[in-house]
Parts: C-alpha cells; structure tokens; sequence
C-alpha cells in the first residue's frame, strides 16, 4: 500500500490471461494493463481468450461503477521481434519494410520460426476489434506494435526479442501516464 493505503499495485504475469477472474475476485483493481505477450496462438482460441477476458472485464467495470469507484483498462498491442536483429544498428523509418523483413519467412532462423511473429499484425487487430466492439466504457489501447516494429535496433541477444534497458520499451511508461493523465483517473 502506499499514498495514504489509496493505491495497491500488483503485478500477475499471465500469458494466456488465464489469471484474469481471480485477480478481479482476489485484488478486486480498478485498473488492469493488458497483453498476451509475444505468445500466438490459433486465431481461433486467441479470440476466444480475449472474449472471455473482455466479457470478465465488462462484468468488473459494472461493479466498480456499482461502487461508485473509477477503473481503467488498458489493452497494450503485441510486439514482434525482428529477424536478423544484430544486422541492425538504428531505427527504420518505414513500416511497410519492416513488416515485409517480419513477413519474410526466409530471413529466419530454423529456431526463430516457431514464434510466427508475422501473426501478430493480424492478432492484434483482433484484439482491436473485439475491444471496440465491447460494452467497455474506460479504456484506451496502447499501440506498442507501430512504436516497435520501426526499432529492430537495440535487441537483447540472441532472441530478437526482447530488448535492452534503457531504451524504447520505456516508451509505454509514458505512454500509461499519458492515458492516465487523459482518463483522469484517481486511482
């Protein structure tokens, strides 16, 4: 607790959201980052993971407006990382090319291939789509795909994946305080 017992923060990794119904019964928060991580999945059960979670959301943000209580979701898009990272030494200025080189199945490595992160462009969308789609008032995306997808410079190797510290992946704690900041919520 902290700020006078006003603020809890708790964190739950869960790749697949499947802790998503105990934290809003355990923990009970107002407010929820979520992202399925670099994990895909058949579009099928990628969909019906969000739609479960999305219908849990809509029930808890009911209840929390029962309460007289504000909440805030936001849904973080999900980040490829970039073949042949280590040839790359600054930022790539065009979308279209970096989504080309991920689409690119021969610019992989045998290992690389099982993380299908050209998936991800249409993985996201559905995301997207279904959250428009929701009964959610207090919501906002943060569209880490675009930020990223431009930065195959800077990856921890040897995954291509993940990234070093300091660098872009700093760019969603603004990106937070600034729908923070628009939702105005006191959390």
């Amino acid at each position: 607790m902290g700020c006078h017992d006003t603020i809890k923060l708790i964190y739950r990794r869960s790749d697949h959201l499947d802790l998503l119904t105990s934290v809003i019964r355990d923990e009970n928060p107002q407010m929820f980052i979520l992202n399925k991580g670099s994990h895909v999945e058949q579009d099928e059960v990628y969909e019906a993971g969000w739609n479960k979670s999305i219908n849990a959301l809509e029930e808890h943000e009911r209840h929390l407006e029962e309460l007289g209580l504000p909440c805030l979701f936001l849904f973080r898009t999900t980040v490829p990382g970039h073949p042949q990272c280590a040839s790359y030494t600054e930022p790539v200025n065009n979308i279209t090319q970096m989504e080309a080189v991920i689409a690119d199945k021969s610019s992989y490595s045998m290992e690389m291939l099982q993380y299908r992160w050209w998936c991800f462009k249409a993985q996201n969308e559905i995301m997207e789509n279904l959250v428009t789609a929701s009964r959610l008032k207090n919501y906002h995306i943060m569209d880490a795909y675009d930020i990223n997808i431009l930065r195959p410079d800077k990856h921890r190797p040897p995954d291509c994946l993940h990234n070093c510290f300091p660098g872009k992946t700093e760019v969603y704690h603004q990106l937070m305080l600034h729908f923070l900041k628009l939702s105005m919520v006191q959390i």
